[in-house]
């Protein structure tokens, strides 16, 4: 069912194990765009196609410190939106499919990435070297290298053609198996891994709720209700 208050359907003081899982809607608010749409970053952003896919490195490397690298720079200006600092203050865990470490910066500790960090840089000879270490230390040089062998690094996101991290897989599934109350907000959740999620959740006995601005299509059966509003409104209220 359609519904417009998570607060009456989902009471805070109800649920002790809160998992989140959220996508580019949660951070619309703090000036990252979402992916898909005339407003997308697929769109504006001539340079997001070099940057999503593993096949074209290493001569993309250019472009994903233009795309991810500012991206990091811009959440890290604007900060945490009301939306993140909910979660937070409601003390959710976190899966999420963004890069922009905004949930850390609000305050989450269990925070699940998905996708990578795009506060992170990785050496791209992983086989040789394998180092990983805050972006910031990649980008002392121009071009960014790798702080233990000097080859060129590359942000540590997950690009198309990539493996997700097997660990924060199993982080992930354990979070939703143990919670009471799971939420889905900024994303459709309908795209693997992220669309098995909610089903693992609900069999495991969570109230499941998909918190949408724009819904597209019925209710995902996977999901007890859908919230139909601004993530930034309707989860203030919540933790409220």
């Amino acid at each position: 069912m359609d519904v417009t208050s998570l607060v009456e359907i989902a009471p805070r003081e109800r649920f002790t194990r809160i998992c989140a899982l959220t996508g580019a809607g949660i951070s619309v608010a703090a000036g990252l765009g979402t992916f898909r749409g005339p407003d997308g970053l697929w769109t504006l952003s001539p340079e997001m196609e070099r940057a999503m896919h593993a096949h074209l490195l290493p001569g993309n490397v250019d472009a994903l410190w233009e795309v991810w690298g500012g991206m990091w720079s811009t959440a890290a200006a604007a900060g945490p939106t009301p939306a993140h600092r909910a979660l937070a203050s409601a003390g959710a865990s976190v899966i999420t499919q963004n890069v922009d470490g905004l949930h850390q910066a609000a305050g989450s500790v269990d925070v699940v990435e998905l996708h990578g960090s795009a506060g992170r840089a990785r050496c791209l000879d992983d086989d040789f070297c394998g180092w990983t270490g805050p972006a910031d230390e990649a980008r002392r040089a121009e071009p960014p290298q790798c702080g233990q062998c000097t080859e060129p690094a590359r942000p540590a996101v997950v690009l198309f053609g990539e493996m997700l991290d097997p660990e924060a897989l199993g982080a992930a599934r354990r979070l939703v198996s143990a919670c009471d109350l799971f939420l889905a907000v900024g994303t459709s959740g309908r795209v693997a891994p992220a669309s098995w999620l909610a089903p693992t959740a609900r069999a495991a006995g969570a109230f499941c709720v998909n918190v949408d601005l724009h819904p597209d299509g019925p209710v995902d059966p996977a999901f007890h209700a859908r919230v139909v509003g601004d993530a930034q409104d309707v989860l203030t209220e919540w933790a409220r």
